[in-house]
């Protein structure tokens, strides 16, 4: 049997489909058509919302949905996208670095109230800035 031929005014539907017809997919090759093919394009309709055949054709959506429903260990392992990984290094970086500095003025706070023999110190002002400055370099 050769791949079913679709004419410009008829639509392929998934109502429209018999078992043993052949159709193409979305790289051209002729799949066959069984009960279980149709029950799961009938499922993807259904959790998706989308169709499993347009221009007469398979969807890669549907290839994708039935070759996750037959390997369901790929899915898991590809879980976490990588984008994901490198944004939480980033973070942590970036905690790091701040870590660091909130250390590094804590520190500098609390040999300026040694030094000046305050209880408070104001972090705006000028003579702060200065001193922090000159401790930074010390460091």
């Amino acid at each position: 049997m050769t791949a079913k031929k679709v004419k410009k005014n008829d639509k392929l539907l998934l109502e429209n489909l018999n078992v043993g017809d052949k159709i193409l997919d979305l790289h051209g090759e002729e799949v066959d058509i069984t009960d279980d093919l149709i029950e799961q394009m009938r499922k993807f309709e259904t959790e998706t919302k989308k169709n499993s055949i347009y221009r007469g054709k398979i969807t890669g959506g549907f290839l994708y949905f039935k070759w996750i429903g037959e390997h369901p260990e790929e899915k898991k392992k590809n879980k976490k996208p990588k984008k994901v990984e490198e944004e939480e290094l980033i973070e942590e970086v970036i905690e790091e670095k701040i870590l660091d500095e909130e250390n590094l003025m804590l520190d500098c706070i609390a040999d300026y109230k040694a030094k000046f023999n305050y209880k408070k110190v104001n972090t705006n002002t000028k003579k702060f800035k200065q001193f922090f400055e000159e401790w930074k370099q010390t460091e």
